[in-house]
């Protein structure tokens, strides 16, 4: 077993370059977030900002559902950046979020670096770092570049973790079962704290974990690192996740609220699972040809239109390669990857696509594909039946395409950018202490609360997560609050669903009063007014 380099040698004049790129291309990535204009997408105004503010305030309680279905997601995630953005500039905030997302090209070129089998120094330094910056500039990836939805932010350890993998690969073959336990486990750490932080990363963990059982050596010793590994991710989850499932556990009898209720069966929620799973595809055919599908109606996979044609490439070109592997001997001996990280990469995507498929078919979910597709197209190229400059070829020419074919998308963004990240102008409120402002609709503005008086409690009847109409335990918490407060109460609302918030309103025996509506400006999001309006009880 030879052992794998992650940087060029220490005296080679390539290892300079490449301290040049990792310093630059995170600068790049934060340069490139203050061009595409500051960030203002549903979630973010949904829950993303509140959610941080709501933790740190500890307002979760008294306030009810104000962000809607997330107002129950772990919020730990949301609280660096919210912080950093409330006490600086938002060009400041949003350029270190760009580069903290740009940090995605080291562990990418070291996974390049470890994986390929590149004899000639300085060509496999740029060679990995293109396949690095190929990686991130998708149509996806550059649509997310200075957004809070952080798929290329838990990325980060996603890819810490299969780097540690093949890095370490040899070490797990020979150390004592016991040294080669711990090793592999601390590999599943990161891959652990990001499942944590954002569930959906758990198809990558699977992946990243049933994935080593194809490297190739001792199916006891890949037996025992896949085990580890799957440890080390439990760990990870419990240090990020454990304490806001306890809590959840603690409050609605579900520790993951109010998603896998089938099972958990809190009666504040209907009895299901809760996944959005209006992406998933039906049928073998459908299923089958999904990404081909998906890059001719990228709707099919989300909100907004982009196009990359990475993802059909590689699914085409993994398929086409083991057929051919299977009846005909690769031509040669030389590869263009070594060959226990390209099984491990390879079958670890090949799990994900296939628990990505059926849970959530959602494509910013699938980013971390995106990323890395372009190292593994050239691994599925190794695979052919053909000489090495063939397969070299066939990879060049494939890259290309892929480049030419990227059409980023927008998830909403100002082109201008305010002084500050939230905005927003609160009209006055005289004789607010035992105020208690309603919200209704669906549309996402959670993120001005923070600008509102601290003692005012937000409890919102309507929402994508229940209607007042419903019966469901959660309408009784809603109900049971607004009868026990005998203060005032208003109505935040935006201005076009204001008929909704009427008819939500008469539910509970609320209307609002004669006078107009005061109105509140939020110049994050010019496009939505918001009305506060004074509401009166219905007699009876």
């Amino acid at each position: 077993m030879s052992a794998i380099r992650l940087l060029p040698p220490p005296k080679h004049n390539a290892r300079s370059l490449v301290w040049v790129f990792f310093a630059l291309v995170p600068i790049g990535f934060g340069v490139l977030a203050l061009l595409l204009g500051q960030d203002a997408n549903w979630d973010l105004r949904n829950y993303h900002w509140y959610n941080a503010h709501s933790f740190l305030h500890g307002r979760f309680g008294f306030d009810l559902l104000p962000a809607q279905t997330p107002s129950f997601y772990n919020p730990i995630l949301d609280v660096p950046f919210f912080l950093l953005a409330t006490h600086v500039p938002a060009r400041v905030a949003g350029f270190a979020l760009g580069f903290f997302q740009g940090l995605n090209f080291i562990p990418l070129f070291m996974l390049g670096y470890a994986g390929l089998n590149i004899t000639h120094v300085w060509r496999k330094t740029v060679i990995c770092a293109a396949l690095a910056l190929l990686g991130m500039l998708g149509g996806g990836g550059i649509s997310l570049i200075g957004t809070t939805f952080y798929d290329n932010v838990t990325s980060v350890g996603l890819f810490v973790s299969a780097l540690f993998v093949i890095r370490y690969y040899d070490r797990l073959m020979v150390l004592p079962e016991k040294r080669a336990f711990l090793l592999a486990l601390l590999c599943g750490v990161p891959c652990g704290l990001m499942m944590g932080l954002k569930l959906p990363s758990v198809i990558f963990c699977v992946g990243l974990c049933f994935g080593i059982l194809a490297m190739g050596g001792s199916f006891r010793r890949l037996f025992l690192a896949s085990f580890a590994f799957g440890i080390g991710v439990l760990l990870g989850v419990a240090i990020t996740l454990g304490p806001w499932a306890w809590f959840l556990q603690t409050h609605f009898g579900n520790p993951f609220f109010p998603y896998f209720n089938d099972f958990f069966k809190s009666p504040l929620a209907p009895l299901k699972d809760a996944r959005d799973v209006q992406f998933i595809p039906h049928g073998f055919l459908n299923n089958l040809a999904f990404p081909f599908l998906f890059a001719k109606s990228p709707f099919i996979v989300g909100e907004i239109e982009w196009r990359d044609w990475r993802l059909p490439i590689l699914y085409a070109l993994a398929l086409l390669a083991v057929m051919l592997r299977i009846p005909f001997e690769r031509v040669g001996k030389k590869s263009l990857a070594e060959p226990h990280a390209a099984r491990y990469l390879l079958v670890a995507a090949a799990i994900s696509w296939l628990l990505w498929l059926r849970m959530f078919a959602i494509y910013r979910y699938a980013i971390p594909f995106e990323m890395l597709a372009p190292l593994l197209i050239v691994m599925a190229a190794d695979w052919l039946p053909f000489k090495l400059k063939y397969r070299a070829w066939i990879a060049a020419c494939l890259l290309l395409v892929v480049a030419v074919s990227v059409m980023p998308g927008n998830w909403t963004r100002r082109t201008s950018w305010l002084d500050h990240f939230v905005e927003v102008k609160v009209p006055p409120l005289p004789d607010h202490a035992d105020l208690m402002i309603l919200m209704a609709g669906i549309e996402p503005y959670a993120h001005v609360i923070p600008e509102f008086p601290p003692d005012i409690p937000f409890v919102r009847i309507q929402s994508n997560f229940i209607s007042p109409e419903e019966k469901k335990g959660f309408n009784h918490l809603i109900r049971a609050r607004l009868e026990e407060h005998k203060g005032p109460y208003m109505l935040l609302i935006p201005s076009f669903q204001i008929m909704a918030g009427d008819d939500a309103l008469a539910i509970y025996g609320l209307a609002r009063a004669p006078e107009p509506c005061k109105t509140v400006v939020d110049r994050l999001y010019d496009d939505n007014p918001l009305s506060l309006c004074r509401l009166v009880r219905k007699p009876g």
